[in-house]
């Protein structure tokens, strides 16, 4: 359970909020229709007093009666969700996305289908759900340059910016390509603008989550309005347990009638009136919610910083080293995630003396060691090698960091710690005011993870002499080390013997 007093994290998504008559046509539409909404109800956490200091409290879903844990607390069946397949079976709009020749993703085809059904509004199917989604949404990717300069330095920013590029790769192909084709459908001057199309692809990457994305992506009206933790334990569920058995039923596999619905059980016991909560994106950290969600759980956040490493291509065994990964299953190009207050992963540390195994070390590669290259060096592996590990990441550190404005966090933490409403007053508008105080957390918590793993590297290095390597472990192993570290070979008894 979020810790008392806190902000509904969803609550930062959206200024321009729908009112609760509209959230209780919502509800009633998804009872009407056969969703069992009957336990929990839509709430403005801004009027519940849950808290004062809060910038945007927005709409989240509590219960309407004590709960148990376990209990179903709202169950939305497939033909409620929007779906790829909702487009593609639309008289309208099916003969456009179901075109072979452009070859449509599925989150495309979502966000396609979304705008339609935006642009039809009271005369939409989806009419009491699109009314309820935020006009404006806080993820980077609808910040002005003025605001983007606050996260300058960060990961976050490199992500906004892939995101942006691709974004407007994937809208140039459709302008010029299935808009073209079908100009009566898609007006680009109207409901498929760019602008429009960056605001359904923001709710897309907001509002749909483990297992309703990817290939199986779908919005889910109800469930998608309840609010994240990152104490929570509960997550979307599909079908009786999970996607097994479900997944065939997704898009088409065996009509409306499939009995898959999407569901969220209670973590733990809710009293009347409490809120529900769900974890978005479990082991997420505080970029990576800002990014997609477009806030910072305040209340528990997770600083991190992604590493993505990968061998060089002119490293003299880089095919060697290829071979140990995919014997190890981690893949050519792996991710770890360094977070603040925590050592490094083992995982990582393993990978890193792979990365700078060379020379000596080098026999470890061959292909008599290749099935247990991974186990051996998951301790330290030479001296040598210990110290290239730790100082390829302290001079990445330090490169990260010095992209920043300032290396410390004084002015982070002094903002942070400023009034509510005076940062409020500082700020041009309320958006920017929430915007900053993302962008504000976002650089604390990439500052102080890279910090942090920078002063483990160092104290590592400093301790060298004081680990033991892989040389001295295989001796130890065959009985030619005592407990004090030298040999116990004597020649003269081999001679003898």
């Amino acid at each position: 359970m979020r810790a008392r007093s806190t902000t509904p994290a969803r609550a930062t998504t959206t200024l321009a909020r729908a009112t609760a008559a509209e959230y209780d046509a919502l509800w009633s539409w998804l009872e009407s229709n056969g969703a069992d909404v009957s336990r929990v109800e839509p709430y403005e956490a801004s009027a519940s007093g849950e808290d004062e200091d809060a910038m945007d409290m927005g709409w989240g879903v509590r219960a309407r009666e004590a709960l148990s844990p376990g209990a179903r607390a709202i169950v939305v069946p497939r033909k409620l969700w929007m779906t790829p397949e909702t487009g593609q079976k639309d008289a309208e709009l099916g003969p456009a996305l179901t075109d072979e020749a452009f070859g449509l993703a599925t989150w495309t085809t979502l966000a396609l289908t979304l705008l339609k059904e935006r642009a039809r509004g009271p005369t939409s199917t989806f009419a009491a759900y699109v009314q309820t989604l935020p006009e404006t949404l806080h993820a980077p990717l609808f910040w002005s340059a003025e605001e983007l300069g606050e996260i300058q330095g960060t990961q976050l920013l490199d992500n906004a910016a892939g995101y942006d590029g691709y974004l407007r790769g994937v809208y140039e192909e459709l302008r010029d390509g299935l808009f073209a084709k079908y100009p009566d459908i898609f007006d680009v001057d109207g409901a498929f603008d760019e602008s429009s199309f960056r605001w359904a692809f923001g709710i897309l990457r907001s509002r749909t989550m483990d297992p309703l994305e990817g290939a199986n992506i779908a919005l889910v009206p109800g469930i998608d309005l309840i609010n994240h933790s990152s104490l929570s334990q509960s997550v979307w569920k599909v079908g009786d347990g999970g996607v097994a058995g479900a997944v065939a039923g997704f898009f088409g596999g065996s009509g409306g009638a499939d009995g898959v619905s999407a569901r969220v059980d209670c973590d733990r016991a809710l009293k009347e009136k409490e809120p529900l909560w769900v974890n978005y994106m479990p082991g997420g950290i505080d970029s990576s919610f800002a990014l997609d969600f477009g806030f910072v759980d305040a209340a528990t956040p997770s600083p991190g910083y992604s590493l993505a490493l990968s061998v060089p291509e002119d490293d003299v065994n880089y095919y060697d080293k290829l071979d140990v990964l995919d014997v190890c299953g981690l893949g050519e190009n792996p991710t770890f995630t360094l977070r603040a207050y925590e050592n490094p992963s083992p995982e990582l540390r393993t990978f890193l003396r792979l990365l700078n195994c060379q020379g000596q070390d080098a026999f470890l590669l061959e292909a008599l060691f290749r099935q247990d290259c991974w186990n051996l060096i998951a301790e330290p592996l030479s001296r040598e090698n210990e110290a290239a590990c730790c100082e390829s990441i302290v001079l990445g550190v330090s490169d990260a960091l010095s992209r920043f404005a300032t290396r410390t966090t004084d002015a982070e933490r002094a903002y942070l710690t400023t009034p509510h409403a005076q940062r409020v007053a500082d700020a041009p508008s309320k958006s920017t005011a929430i915007r900053r105080e993302i962008a504000t957390r976002v650089r604390l918590a990439e500052k102080s993870t890279l910090s942090d793993a920078g002063g483990f590297f160092d104290s590592l290095a400093a301790s060298l002499d004081d680990l033991e390597y892989y040389q001295e472990r295989r001796l130890r192993s065959l009985n030619l080390l005592d407990d004090d570290g030298k040999s116990t070979y004597d020649p003269f008894n081999e001679t003898m013997a």
